[in-house]
């Protein structure tokens, strides 16, 4: 497959110090730890990048299906793969691992400009409940995988697996990344294909991706016509 560039679109994730209410007043979550910033600013680390998950990319879709698939269900390896050398203390790591920089790291959702009917900013999954959350779809892509639907079930699933990966942001940094290695490996055994423009770095789509997650809960069929604009099938 080949991924080309496109414009850079306008969603930051970020990490953030949030107030959370307490028996005894207000604990604060703060994560100092994210993946080098310059990545998205020099051009040479860019094409780096994306080289790296082209490189990954290749590999996994040679890979037989049951490890394509694990690797699905868990993808933490990828994550280290993709980002091991930049950041090692914390690539490979769900939010809220135990004993770890991203224990009690939160997460939220800043969009870098208004666009009306979207919220300026989403909270994402609480530290807590990331490794739980990757468990449930862990699972949901394994009966996916084992059971694919076709037509616009099809659209549906890989819509429903793009709202909880991107809304649980189980990583500090790279989630991205990390979504778009799975869905373009998922897709196929749906029976859909990405198209040439969705980028596996940097990433394609824009704050139309945004509102349709942010509308998911009660416009689910939002999403699911987004990504036609992504995937044929």
């Amino acid at each position: 497959m080949t991924h080309g560039f496109a414009q850079k679109a306008e969603t930051n994730y970020e990490p953030f110090d949030e107030k959370v209410p307490g028996a005894k007043g207000n604990r604060t979550l703060t994560q100092p730890h994210v993946l080098p910033r310059n990545l998205q600013a020099d051009a040479g680390a860019r094409i780096g990048l994306a080289a790296r998950c082209e490189s990954l990319h290749g590999i996994l879709a040679a890979l037989p299906a049951a490890g394509q698939c694990a690797l699905l269900v868990d993808t933490r390896p990828l994550h280290r793969s993709l980002f091991g050398d930049m950041a090692p203390d914390i690539a490979g790591l769900y939010r809220g691992t135990p004993g770890t920089p991203v224990a009690n790291a939160a997460r939220a959702v800043f969009l870098a400009r208004r666009h009306p009917g979207l919220r300026a900013r989403d909270l994402c999954a609480g530290p807590l409940a990331v490794g739980p959350a990757m468990d449930a779809l862990g699972t949901r892509i394994a009966g996916l995988w084992a059971t694919p639907p076709t037509g616009d079930a099809a659209f549906d699933a890989l819509a429903g697996v793009t709202r909880d990966f991107l809304t649980t942001h189980p990583y500090v940094d790279g989630n991205g990344h990390v979504y778009r290695l799975l869905a373009t490996i998922l897709a196929p055994r749906l029976g859909l294909s990405a198209r040439p423009d969705f980028t596996l770095h940097p990433r394609p789509y824009d704050h139309l991706m945004s509102l349709c997650l942010q509308w998911y809960p009660d416009h689910p069929g939002l999403l699911s016509a987004y990504l036609r604009r992504w995937f044929t099938g």
